[in-house]
């Protein structure tokens, strides 16, 4: 059975914490040694605090039983406010990873920022994190390669960049 996709709501947020502290603790097979992840507290009221701005998109995967199987969600990205979507967070549960589900996030994704009229998108990603990079390739999207290291992460993080997706829309429901 396929999991039910829905809006996030403020009741979602400690289960989507919970999530991305599931893919952060899978950072450690690359990030350096004694390298700690954001305590949940903390990610937990940075995802509260975003979760409030105006401009936030977010879904949630609800498994056969009720609980979460991921989350995407998009905010308009600071660097290019009004033309570039965030993709900020697409965390799947490793028990639901390789069922189709982060591609089904994905779309949903494009699909949100294609409504809203973006005309291109932008992500990071840990440098390390090659599952992650290679779905984000296969994807379509593109890195100059150049990592950065993020304060709060304590990772290096690639910024990868997809273009023309006013171009590319397609049908509900159709890959391209």
């Amino acid at each position: 059975m396929a999991p039910t996709v829905r809006p996030a709501t403020d009741a979602d947020l400690h289960e989507m914490t919970l999530t991305v502290a599931e893919g952060f603790d899978g950072y450690r097979a690359f990030a350096p040694p004694g390298w700690e992840p954001p305590s949940d507290a903390v990610e937990e009221q940075r995802l509260r605090a975003r979760f409030r701005a105006p401009d936030v998109w977010a879904l949630v995967a609800l498994g056969p039983d009720g609980t979460q199987a991921g989350h995407v969600s998009l905010l308009d990205d600071a660097e290019d406010p009004g033309a570039c979507a965030y993709l900020w967070q697409l965390f799947v549960r490793p028990a639901h990873q390789g069922t189709g589900l982060a591609v089904a996030l994905h779309d949903a994704f494009l699909d949100a920022a294609r409504a809203r009229g973006y005309t291109r998108a932008r992500l990071r990603t840990p440098a390390g994190q090659a599952q992650a990079r290679r779905f984000y390739e296969r994807e379509g999207w593109t890195t100059d390669g150049r990592a950065e290291l993020h304060p709060l992460l304590g990772l290096e993080l690639l910024v990868y960049r997809r273009a023309g997706l006013a171009n590319s829309a397609s049908p509900a429901g159709v890959r391209s």
